[in-house]
């Protein structure tokens, strides 16, 4: 009797033991870990929707379903104008708005609780359906001893293929580059020209693509020597007491009351002052200076010499309005006039 009950109990614990007694729970679920599988997004040409008509998804594994996705532009960056994220699919859809290159960073959040998440990094370059060009007329020629192109030189322009675009230049054949001229990554020739003469160059500009987009055009800049400096502006009119000398003008937009100074031959740019002649005085109320636009500063868009002011005393006063180039040494040039102001 003794022998059948320890059978029983020895075949009782291992029934228990099969059936995870012993302090065992029972089988648990293994998760495998959440991990973003997707391939790198393709590129997109602008104007057109972007992955055909099914679009790009992104996909996972592991984790909990249903996931959560979204995305944020990286540093310096932006998302690509024009395409959505879809959240719960991870879907990218839309029709690509403007060329470039995007980068960002996609992030996945499973159904855990807490859930899961995991980041990457992925670029979508777009590029233009317009084929990279160069759209810049011919380079102006310079004048000798002047900055070419004005303070902020002259810049060179593109339109296609995937912004930012990188300028290159080298001499045609039998020629040389402008002496004394450069030309930056970003399409700007300047430098103050020293040598009179012509040369032939050819400019190249590349796009950002992975395996870039290249177009070429050859340009001739001639640097002349400065022609004798004139006044041009003519006779300054009377004014009136009380009332803004010289008229209302409307200028590329911008607006302005004065008399406008010009000037050609010697070397841009140019400084402007006046003096009263023997026996007279300047015009008070009124005064020569520079009128800034697009900027406050010499380095703006527009600036125009003006006489301008409002005259507080009527009078006859005789002027004399100097303009001096940029050259070394400079040259000058005055006229004399008379300005009639009445009550």
């Amino acid at each position: 009797m003794v022998n059948r009950l320890i059978r029983i109990s020895f075949c009782l614990c291992a029934l228990s033991f099969l059936a995870g007694c012993g302090g065992s729970k029972g089988p648990t679920t293994r998760v495998d870990t959440l991990a973003i599988t997707s391939p790198a997004p393709p590129d997109g040409t602008t104007g057109t929707t972007y992955g055909g008509t099914q679009g790009f998804s992104f996909a996972a594994d592991g984790g909990a379903l249903p996931y959560t996705w979204s995305w944020t532009a990286a540093a310096g960056s932006s998302l690509p104008p024009g395409l959505d994220l879809t959240p719960d699919t991870g879907k990218v859809s839309g029709t690509t708005t403007a060329a470039g290159v995007y980068s960002f960073t996609i992030k996945i959040s499973d159904s855990s609780s807490p859930p899961n998440q995991i980041s990457l990094s992925f670029t979508i370059t777009v590029i233009s359906s317009t084929p990279l060009a160069i759209t810049s007329p011919d380079p102006p020629d310079g004048i000798l001893g002047a900055p070419y192109g004005g303070d902020s030189g002259y810049s060179l322009s593109a339109v296609g293929g995937v912004a930012p675009y990188t300028w290159t230049w080298v001499a045609a054949n039998g020629s040389s580059l402008p002496p004394d001229l450069s030309l930056s990554s970003t399409g700007i020739i300047s430098g103050t020209t020293t040598t009179a003469g012509s040369s032939s160059f050819n400019i190249t500009v590349s796009d950002s693509e992975l395996t870039p987009a290249q177009s070429t055009s050859t340009y001739t800049i001639a640097v002349n020597p400065a022609a004798g400096l004139t006044i041009t502006s003519g006779t300054p009119p009377s004014g009136r007491v009380g009332v803004h000398y010289g008229g209302f003008h409307y200028v590329q937009g911008h607006q302005f009351f004065g008399f406008e100074l010009g000037a050609t031959g010697g070397t841009p740019p140019y400084t402007w002052s006046w003096s009263a002649e023997s026996g007279s005085s300047l015009p008070p109320g009124l005064s020569v200076g520079v009128l800034f636009f697009g900027g406050g500063s010499t380095r703006c868009c527009l600036s125009i010499p003006v006489i301008a002011g409002t005259p507080t005393q009527a009078g006859t006063y005789d002027v004399t309005v100097k303009v001096t180039d940029s050259a070394s040494p400079p040259n000058h040039v005055s006229a004399k006039y008379t300005i009639d102001i009445q009550p």
